[in-house]
């Protein structure tokens, strides 16, 4: 039934009807898992004239890697051409990008965010939980297989902040009424997409460099929500620290599900973009899957330089802006109190002698728990120290 429902998706959309072909997976860059070709029907309507075209580029991560996908949306993106204008010509149209991918369960953080105070570091590494600094600004998110994320790259002078979501809302819409649903979707002031009841269902981050931009976004389809509050917003959520600073904050909105399958949801997206963007020549218009086995040996050897950048420490944690970090007494009086710059401990406040008599040697430290652990001999600071960096 979802398969059907999600060829339906595709099928709905004026003009197009959907052939879907399995070919053998390979390493070949050009070979995908599907081959998605779309029919001319007669009741086409005609493309109106205000219409934006562009060469439609489709791309479908199998891979559940947070490191994989992302590395690979920065390639993409890296490769992108820089536009000094929108291009309508018939032997050569502007360009824009489509990558869907589904992460397993991972934090990413905003380009400019501080972790320690976006996140429950010590609750991560309970679940298991990687945290990743992704290479765009914006707020923290947590994906997992009941979630898919969107990433389109434009020429920088079409760029839109709502463009993409509002086409979105539309496609989905569509669903939702065919369904007989109640589900009505829509963007708010924060370019954010919520349902009838404002909760939010997907959140935005850009990025925009000459003559190029991309937009993501994620979409809660069946996402474990129960899991937010364990995982972010830890500055906000303990008594016993607080992290000053500046760096951008995340902002705490009511969350739902959408609760349709992900091929659903995929096949909406790709038929609507098609639809918006293409007059529905395949020429203009190209599906690839991809994955860590799929892609080229020098696609390989930069995606790995890439996925080595967002595993290290001195991105994740190292890159944070200049912060301080106060921990606190059960009675909220301060104890101590970390002035972190770049990864590094550049001066340290504190009346208690099992910082003090240390305090020296502690300044200059990488601030990881381990590291300033080692600097002291209080065993009940340790633990904490080592549990909260």
């Amino acid at each position: 039934m979802k398969s059907q429902e999600a060829r339906r998706a595709l099928a709905s959309f004026p003009g197009f009807g959907l052939n879907a072909s399995r070919r053998k997976h390979n390493r070949d860059a050009t070979a995908t898992s599907f081959s998605f070709s779309f029919r001319r029907q007669s009741n086409s309507s005609t493309t109106s004239k205000q219409k934006k075209l562009y060469d439609l580029e489709v791309y479908i991560s199998r891979s559940r890697s947070p490191y994989f996908n992302l590395s690979y949306e920065d390639y993409l993106f890296k490769r992108f051409p820089a536009y000094t204008s929108y291009s309508a010509s018939s032997t050569q149209l502007s360009k824009k990008i489509l990558f869907l991918y589904t992460n397993y369960r991972s934090v990413i953080i905003g380009r400019n965010q501080n972790p320690w105070r976006e996140t429950n570091v010590q609750s991560l590494r309970m679940h298991n939980v990687p945290l990743i600094r992704r290479k765009s600004g914006g707020g923290t998110v947590l994906h997992d297989e009941g979630n898919v994320n969107y990433s389109v790259m434009m020429p920088g002078n079409s760029f839109d902040r709502d463009e993409h979501a509002l086409l979105l809302c539309t496609a989905l819409n569509s669903v939702f009424r065919q369904r007989g649903e109640e589900t009505v979707l829509s963007v708010n002031e924060r370019h954010d997409i919520v349902d009838q009841n404002a909760r939010k269902v997907s959140g935005s981050a850009y990025k925009l460099q000459r003559g190029k931009a991309y937009h993501h976004g994620t979409m809660l389809l069946n996402s474990r929500l129960d899991m937010l509050s364990k995982l972010l917003h830890h500055s906000v959520d303990s008594r016993l620290e607080l992290v000053e600073g500046p760096g951008v904050q995340s902002v705490r909105s009511p969350v739902s599900n959408i609760g349709i399958s992900d091929e659903l949801f995929v096949n909406t997206a790709i038929a609507a973009f098609r639809r918006e963007y293409t007059t529905g020549s395949d020429n203009a218009f190209r599906v690839r899957y991809v994955d860590e086995d799929s892609i080229t040996k020098e696609e390989e050897q930069e995606i790995n330089q890439t996925i080595d950048e967002l595993r290290s420490w001195e991105w994740t944690f190292g890159s944070t802006p200049k912060f301080v970090h106060r921990y606190l007494f059960g009675d909220s009086t301060p104890a101590v109190s970390f002035t972190v710059k770049e990864g590094t401990i550049l001066d340290l406040e504190s009346n208690l002698p099992e910082f003090t008599e240390y305090k020296d040697s502690i300044i200059g430290t990488t601030y990881r728990g381990a590291d300033v652990a080692s600097r002291i001999d209080s065993e009940r600071w340790k633990q904490r120290l080592i549990g909260a960096i």
